[in-house]
């Protein structure tokens, strides 16, 4: 009885384990107009919308990032728990000529930072410049994983890849 209790112990303690570690369901959030979507957990997918920005009224600023060579732009919005909607990043696709003569050294970048590159094509970030939520809520969390996530390069996939 003493050897099974010593055996039994340690499987429960690393099953238990293997539970807490579990990865969480990953879904692809298409960013069309854009050619490429953003693998994110399942609980924060479901908060997400994504607005094609030349679609809808573009505003002064969508014009000069169209200007400036911009093909595409797309805004990624956030509905927290009290179910306001947060605009928490700007994804541009350019030309890389176009995003390189768009940058100025000398001055943080309009466009984002650029997270891919592929075939000559830039994929750009801007995200949340400040804490968005209430430290330590869900929506802070949610928040942080994101934030993480849109300027990782694996998190992304080209609208051809399965």
């Amino acid at each position: 009885m003493k050897r099974l209790k010593f055996g039994l112990i340690p499987l429960l303690l690393l099953l238990l384990a293997a539970c807490s570690n579990e990865v969480p369901a990953m879904i692809k959030v298409d960013l069309a107009p854009i050619p490429y979507s953003i693998e994110v957990p399942a609980e924060i997918a479901n908060r997400l919308s994504v607005e094609n920005v030349m679609a809808s009224t573009p505003n002064q600023f969508a014009n000069q990032a169209r200007e400036a060579g911009a093909i595409a732009q797309v805004n990624i919005k956030y509905q927290a728990a009290d179910g306001t909607m947060h605009g928490f990043a700007g994804v541009y696709y350019f030309k890389k000529t176009d995003f390189d003569k768009a940058q100025n050294p000398n001055e943080p970048p309009l466009y984002g930072s650029k997270v891919l590159e592929e075939e000559s094509m830039v994929l750009s970030i801007a995200g949340p410049q400040g804490y968005i939520f209430e430290p330590n809520s869900q929506d802070d969390k949610n928040s942080t994983t994101l934030y993480k996530l849109i300027y990782e390069p694996a998190s992304f996939r080209s609208s051809g890849e399965e």
